[in-house]
C-alpha cells in the first residue's frame, strides 16, 4: 500500500473520529455481543451484523432533506434514531467503530461505474481498507451485498446471493464486481487514503444534483441472511441463491408497509413524495406504465 504505514493510518482516522460516542450504543443497534478485539474473525462478525441490521436507504436524500456529512449526524442518524444511511453514512460509522476497537483503517475513495463513467465517478463512493495480516476490503456502504472483508487480491469470494471479484484494472486500479468475474456493476479504488474533499464535493453533488440517482429514486436495501431485499420506488426485488422474485406495490400504504416490515424504515412525506414516485417508477419501468398506482 505504499507509503501508508499503521502508525500514519491510525493518526488519520483518530483526528477525523476525534468525538466521543458510545461504541456499545452501536454493537447493541447491530445485534452484536461476541468479543471486540482487532483480529479478522470480529471484523467478519461485526461487518455481517452491520448489514444485517442497518439498511442501506436514501430516504433524506429523496426527500429533499438535509443530510449532513460528519460522523456525528452519521451516528445519530443509524445508532441513535435507528434508520440507516448510504455508504457516507455507513462506512463512516463503521470505520469509527473498528477504530475503537484497535483495527488500522483507512478511509478510501471509490468510484461506482468508473469502468463506463470514467473518473468523474472517482469520490462517488466511500470504503474502507482494514490491514491485519494482509489488507481487507470492508464496504457495508455498498447496498449490503458484501457480507465479509475480502483479501485484497485479485479472486472471487462468495456472499450468497451474489459473488464479489476482485480484479486488476490496467491503470493501476483495484476494481470490485458485484455478481462476479465481469459484473456491469462494479466500482473501482486505489489502496490510498480518500481525499476528503473530493468525496464532500460528490457528497453534495448526489444529494442535490436532478441528476443524481440518489435524488431521483428512493431506495433502501437490507440482507436478511442469504435473502437480500432491494426496494426501488415502487418495486421490491428479493434475490435468493439461484433465484429472484419481483413484486410491484400500488399505493402508498403498499410502500410504507415494506419499509416499516422489510427495512424497519419510516417515510413520513410518503404521501408528498408519491407522486415523484410513480413518475420515476414510469421511467425505469416504462412497459408497466399502463398498471394501476391506486
Amino acid at each position: 500500500m505504499g507509503a501508508r504505514g499503521p502508525l500514519a493510518c491510525a493518526a488519520t482516522v483518530r483526528h477525523l473520529f476525534a468525538m466521543t460516542l458510545d461504541l456499545d450504543a452501536y454493537l447493541k443497534r447491530i445485534a452484536y455481543d461476541g468479543p471486540a478485539r482487532a483480529d479478522l474473525e470480529t471484523l467478519n462478525a461485526l461487518h455481517e451484523a452491520h448489514i444485517n441490521a442497518v439498511p442501506f436507504e436514501n430516504l433524506d436524500v429523496h426527500a429533499g432533506r438535509p443530510v449532513t456529512l460528519s460522523l456525528e449526524a452519521a451516528y445519530d442518524e443509524i445508532v441513535t434514531r435507528h434508520k440507516g444511511g448510504w455508504c457516507y453514512e455507513m462506512n463512516t460509522v463503521f470505520g469509527w467503530a473498528l477504530a475503537e476497537i484497535g483495527f488500522d483503517v483507512t478511509r478510501i475513495g471509490a468510484g461506482v461505474r468508473r469502468a463506463s463513467l470514467g473518473d468523474e465517478a472517482m469520490g462517488n463512493h466511500l470504503a474502507l481498507l482494514v490491514r491485519l495480516d494482509r489488507d481487507y476490503l470492508a464496504d457495508v456502504g455498498f447496498g449490503s451485498t458484501q457480507v465479509t472483508a475480502i483479501p485484497l487480491e485479485e479472486g472471487v469470494t462468495d456472499h450468497a446471493p451474489v459473488r464479489m471479484a476482485m480484479a486488476r484494472t490496467e491503470d493501476g486500479y483495484w476494481r470490485l464486481h458485484e455478481g462476479g468475474p465481469g459484473a456491469v456493476m462494479s466500482y473501482d479504488f486505489r489502496a490510498e487514503l480518500a481525499d476528503e474533499a473530493l468525496l464532500a464535493e460528490r457528497h453534495a453533488w448526489q444529494i442535490t444534483d436532478p441528476n443524481s440517482i440518489f435524488y431521483k429514486t428512493l431506495s433502501a436495501k437490507i440482507r436478511r441472511g442469504t435473502k437480500h431485499f432491494t426496494l426501488r420506488g415502487r418495486v421490491l426485488e428479493t434475490q435468493m441463491p439461484g433465484r429472484s422474485q419481483q413484486r410491484t406495490l400500488n399505493t402508498p400504504e403498499e410502500v410504507s408497509g415494506v419499509l416499516n416490515d422489510v427495512f424497519g424504515l419510516e417515510e413520513p412525506d410518503l404521501e408528498a413524495l408519491w407522486p415523484k414516485i410513480c413518475a420515476r417508477h414510469k421511467q425505469l419501468f416504462p412497459h408497466a406504465s399502463r398498471q394501476p398506482v391506486g
